[in-house]
């Protein structure tokens, strides 16, 4: 018992040594290419790596939503806004070559769609077509991993594949719509639309960013 209490006692040691060799990680900025070709969210994603300490750091990221191929097709509709992913992060390990990380990822996306539907008015009396704006709030939360692999001569620049899972809640709302308006439901193998209401649902985070390196890590 006294072998296996000194044990104990002497575990934190080697995590506190490695501590004190690790350096504070190096400030980034980052780029998620995939959202620009995104068919049905296309948007511009930039994120930023802010630690704060060798172990633990902040990932910020924002993004503008300009288009989506499949709720904007027709002239006069669109689709735009905002997403925010603030992420505490949390560094496994880090070499020279890069690193691997673990964040608790938070989500926030505030969409406005403007797209023409096909609604019933005054019981059924006659149909419109109409320009109907929808407003899209979705909140979640992830775990994420992600590993930083430096690239280049001076290895300046990276590439962060990531990968996470988690839940998002969705609160779709009509804005404006007349209150004798009943919705005809689309028809479809894959239906991107929601009615109004609120959704829950899992929430797979898959891609990888591009980076460059504001600094180095000492040795």
């Amino acid at each position: 018992m006294r072998i296996l209490l000194f044990w104990l006692l002497l575990l934190p040691l080697p995590g506190i040594a490695q501590e004190k060799k690790w350096a504070r990680p190096p400030y980034t900025l980052k780029i998620a290419p995939v959202a620009l070709i995104n068919p049905v969210q296309q948007s511009v994603a930039l994120q930023a790596d802010i630690p704060f300490s060798a172990r633990w750091g902040l990932d910020m990221g924002i993004g503008a939503v300009f288009h989506s191929a499949p709720l904007a097709a027709n002239i006069g509709e669109s689709y735009w806004g905002l997403k925010l992913r603030p992420a505490i992060k949390y560094y496994i390990e880090q070499t020279r070559w890069g690193n691997n990380s673990l964040s608790l990822v938070l989500k926030y996306n505030y969409i406005i769609n403007d797209r023409y539907l096909n609604v019933i008015r005054q019981g059924g009396q006659y149909a419109e077509w109409r320009l109907q704006r929808r407003q899209y709030v979705t909140g979640g939360v992830s775990l994420l991993f992600a590993t930083q692999d430096y690239i280049g001569k001076n290895k300046r620049f990276f590439i962060e594949p990531f990968m996470g899972f988690g839940y998002r809640r969705i609160q779709v709302t009509y804005l404006g719509l007349p209150p004798d308006a009943e919705i005809l439901p689309e028809r479809g193998v894959f239906i991107l639309d929601r009615a109004p209401g609120i959704y829950n649902a899992p929430d797979l985070m898959i891609g990888f960013c591009l980076g460059v390196r504001m600094g180095r890590n000492e040795e």
